[in-house]
């Protein structure tokens, strides 16, 4: 029930608050309705209390003004977001002018426009002339009063005793309303600074991966210049040798083939990398099994090493759902270096994947028998374009690539390995139901 309640009262709070508002829009028209609810809680609480000093008739004026406040939450509701803002101000003005005149002078009703004064600095934005004219509108009815003598609405028959009332609840409604507002004045300055506070922090991070992104585009400037010339400048070097040597051309064409290859495997890596940055997670449910075997297959046929052992080990009963493109890239540059870096000593070279499926997440080790990590490379091998082994081809990009994708499916990677031993990859990834994205 006190769920069900929070639930109810949370909607009226937020009635005319669209999605496409930003966060201070959404905040205002909130505290715009709060402000209606409490203005008619504190007014009824005070026409309750005069209404033992006011005769019977007269006490409908306060109260039909007290219902008034609750207007705020129908004018959010038809998005009329600066009346619903006026309305209180407006209806407090009203109020006080009439309590002024009515109750007499020696009530001190007319301190009550100390509070219209304070709403009119509080409430409203200090530009154009809607401030002038909020400040100047309780002047001029101030005046008005004073220029009566307080009495153009004067409840007749009014005794000592009851105005004395009168004065108590009155002077302790203006300093009471004078500090609800000092109050929620200064709870809005801190959930300004607090605002501005999460906006520096989401500059300075944008800022930190514009400084990545800058380093980065220099290094990749660098290297595609570089790795994107050596396939061409080796295959245009094998075409002169074809001229002028043809009896060893089928050797020069096996040797373009390899330089091409190298070029459309370099090229695939800059296209997986540019996707990888632009496209959102869509998950999916993984058919894991399949994913493994036709990644290996296929790197297998690609590098002529179909004498390698496959193994996979599956844990669980559980469907996972993650991004299926990023994570045959994954999958894909991993066993290529496995492949790449087989040990050819090795007898059988082997790759052993053990998938453990868990609810929220699934666990996959990758572990091979190849050439190993050397131990002063381990940290570095994640970085854009950076290759332990300057001996085997590649372009520098495969792990980098599974380490940013991993991130955009919120996952983590680790490594372990020992060179002339092999190498141990363990992938988390959490399981991301399609809802929750």
């Amino acid at each position: 029930m006190k769920i069900f309640l929070t639930k109810q009262i949370e909607t009226i709070l937020c009635m005319g608050i669209k999605e496409e508002y930003d966060y201070a829009q959404k905040h205002e028209i909130r505290h715009t309705n709060i402000g209606g609810i409490v203005a008619f809680l504190f007014a009824i609480l005070s026409t309750i209390a005069t209404s033992v000093f006011i005769p019977y008739p007269y006490v409908f004026i306060p109260l039909m003004g007290s219902f008034s406040y609750l207007a705020a939450i129908p004018l959010n509701y038809y998005y009329l977001h600066k009346l619903a803002n006026a309305n209180a101000w407006f209806i407090s003005v009203i109020m006080f002018f009439w309590m002024a005149n009515a109750y007499g002078e020696a009530s001190n009703a007319y301190l009550l426009f100390i509070i219209a004064e304070m709403m009119s600095i509080l409430n409203f934005d200090k530009k154009g002339l809607w401030i002038y004219f909020t400040l100047v509108l309780p002047i001029i009815f101030s005046i008005i009063t004073y220029l009566s003598n307080f009495s153009l609405f004067l409840i007749p028959n009014l005794q000592v005793e009851q105005v004395s009332g009168i004065h108590g609840i009155l002077f302790f409604s203006v300093l009471f309303g004078c500090a609800v507002m000092v109050w929620v004045q200064r709870r809005q300055v801190q959930e300004k600074i607090d605002l501005l506070e999460e906006k520096y922090k989401e500059v300075e991070y944008a800022n930190k991966e514009l400084h990545k992104t800058n380093e980065e585009l220099d290094r990749f400037v660098y290297s595609v210049s570089h790795d994107l010339r050596a396939p061409i400048t080796s295959v245009m070097g094998l075409v002169d040798l074809c001229t002028s040597d043809r009896e060893n051309i089928d050797m020069y064409l096996v040797l373009q083939r390899k330089s091409m290859n190298k070029l459309d495997n370099f090229i695939k890596d800059i296209l997986h990398y540019a996707r990888n940055s632009r496209l959102e997670v869509v998950p999916v449910p993984l058919d894991l099994s399949r994913i493994i075997k036709e990644c290996f297959e296929s790197q297998c046929h690609a590098q002529s090493a179909e004498n390698i052992d496959l193994q996979v080990n599956i844990v669980g009963d559980v469907v996972i759902y993650n991004d299926d493109f990023r994570f045959n890239i994954i999958l894909g540059n991993i066993i290529s270096n496995a492949i790449r870096y087989c040990n050819p000593k090795a007898n059988p070279s082997y790759i052993h994947f053990r998938v453990d499926l868990q609810v929220d997440s699934v666990k996959i080790t990758i572990t091979d028998n190849g050439l190993g990590i050397p131990a002063q490379h381990l940290p570095h091998i994640f970085k854009m374009f950076y290759r332990a082994n300057a001996k085997i081809s590649g372009s520098g990009l495969g792990l980098y690539i599974v380490k940013e994708a991993l991130t955009k499916m919120q996952g983590q990677i680790a490594v372990e390995s020992e060179e002339g031993k092999g190498t141990m990859f363990t992938i988390n990834i959490p399981n991301i139901q399609p809802e929750t994205v």
